[in-house]
């Protein structure tokens, strides 16, 4: 993975960081004690971080000596007993809809100090999407990827029903503007092989629309559009801070539209532009996803454990989880 002590990722968090590595005397043990099937914490190190003293295991006979101990949402049923004085941190990529009903109880909900989440205001910030402009800008024929294309709106999705509610946006949508529905939720993908970039060759546009309307919750639908072979424009909805990821006229929000009608009328127009319709493609391809999620946190986690002063206050993770953070739509006409 790129630096990640790069100023394009702390632009996102406003979080001081040196310019070099840090040297300190001092070692910090942290366990990934309950860790998603998906992350292996053997491939990471912290050579990269600007603090550099720190250790990730899965050994959990290490549990009474380590510094800081990490529990992933979904990886654990039940808590071992907590050293004093150690740092325990809940670790989750997913919005509050799929992650608070296990935290209901004051069992769990105030056994943890820091979180590592996706969100902006967590200790070990660890967001899907992390981008930084392009060294080398690939070299297209922008005007046959535009002539070539001979349909509107295209969506893969598996979840049908959301507490986003998208389904009846785009149900709405669909309406003004031909929208193409593959996955679970549609008709099977013909191409056996990365479905999206397929579908870039004759879609101008795809949806990237998240399951939760959530602060800072932007997840891979997004993240992924900025494979350089994926020729569309995507459609964001979903995290009303979108801004403060991703770069202006590289995707276009519903947000900024009043009515789903609205953005049809505004996709049909930019369909026809030409000029402006590559714009946007031209300006996506400036910048590549670094994928930051897990490892990005874990670089903060040992910045956090090398700066702190005093030890850390356990917080209510279910008020920490929900509090100013969702909203329920209120976009789609009834």
């Amino acid at each position: 993975m790129d630096d990640l002590k790069r100023t394009d990722f702390h632009m996102i968090k406003k979080q001081q960081q040196s310019l070099g590595a840090n040297v300190s005397e001092t070692s910090f043990t942290i366990l990934f004690y309950a860790t998603p099937v998906w992350f292996t914490p053997k491939s990471f190190d912290f050579d990269k971080c600007s603090y550099r003293n720190c250790k990730l295991t899965e050994d959990k006979q290490l549990l009474s000596t380590s510094e800081a101990v990490i529990f992933h949402h979904t990886s654990f049923s039940a808590l071992p007993e907590k050293p004093n004085g150690q740092v325990w941190i809940f670790a989750t990529l997913e919005s509050p809809y799929l992650t608070y009903t296990r935290f209901k109880t004051d069992k769990l909900k105030r056994k943890f100090n820091w979180t590592m989440t996706y969100r902006k205001d967590s200790e070990g910030f660890s967001p899907y999407i992390i981008l930084k402009k392009r060294l080398h800008i690939p070299v297209k024929n922008y005007t046959s990827i535009y002539m070539n294309k001979t349909k509107k709106i295209a969506w893969i999705v598996s979840n049908c029903r959301t507490q986003s509610n998208r389904e009846a946006y785009v149900k709405e949508l669909s309406k003004y503007i031909d929208v193409d529905i593959y996955g679970k939720c549609g008709k099977p993908c013909l191409f056996k092989e990365d479905c999206k970039t397929h579908l870039s060759k004759s879609h101008r546009f795809y949806l990237s629309f998240e399951n939760a309307l959530c602060k800072d919750y932007l997840t891979e639908k997004i993240a992924n559009m900025y494979n350089s072979d994926r020729n569309f424009i995507p459609i964001v909805r979903g995290a009303p801070n979108a801004g403060d990821y991703l770069p202006q006229k590289t995707y276009i929000s519903t947000s900024d539209f009043e009515s789903p009608q609205k953005l049809a009328a505004f996709l049909n127009m930019l369909g026809r532009n030409e000029t402006r319709y590559i714009s946007y493609l031209k300006e996506k391809d400036r910048y590549v996803n670094l994928y930051g999620k897990l490892k990005a946190g874990l670089c903060d986690i040992c910045y956090h454990l090398n700066v702190k002063k005093q030890k850390p206050k356990t917080i209510d993770l279910n008020k920490w989880l929900w509090e100013n953070q969702c909203h329920m739509p209120n976009d789609i006409p009834t």
